[in-house]
């Protein structure tokens, strides 16, 4: 098979994982709408449980928008031709990689080189200079 013909099936399995990120995202929204939507019983212990589920809901829909911004973002670099090199050394991403990770932007020496880096950093160190 081709690099081509690798890249044709990662960008449907993207658009794939693109589609049941939005469909899960619709139904976590109307989830969240229908929890803020109800009568609030004076019950603490009711309250609570509905600003739990609120919350754990608000938290799903962010890792949703994250990740769909991740499917995008590679669905692009497809458009423009850099899909599956690695933004530090340029090599190409290995298929089985993409796979397991289809918007994975380094390859897993470098990630790894990365990963370590950016662990290593202290919070002063993070922190943009003024």
């Amino acid at each position: 098979m081709t690099r081509a013909q690798d890249i044709g099936q990662i960008r449907a399995l993207l658009q794939r994982k693109r589609r049941d990120l939005l469909e899960t995202a619709l139904a976590a929204r109307g989830e969240a709408e229908g929890l803020k939507a109800q009568d609030r019983d004076p019950e603490f212990e009711e309250n609570a449980q509905v600003e739990l589920a609120d919350y754990t809901l608000s938290s799903l829909m962010e890792t949703q928008r994250r990740e769909l911004m991740q499917v995008d973002a590679a669905l692009t670099r497809m458009d423009h031709g850099a899909f599956g090199e690695c933004l530090d050394c340029g090599a190409d991403i290995p298929y089985e990689r993409l796979v397991a990770l289809p918007f994975a932007v380094r390859c897993e020496e470098c990630a790894t080189e990365h990963e370590e880096r950016t662990r290593l950093r202290t919070p002063m160190e993070a922190m943009p200079s003024l």
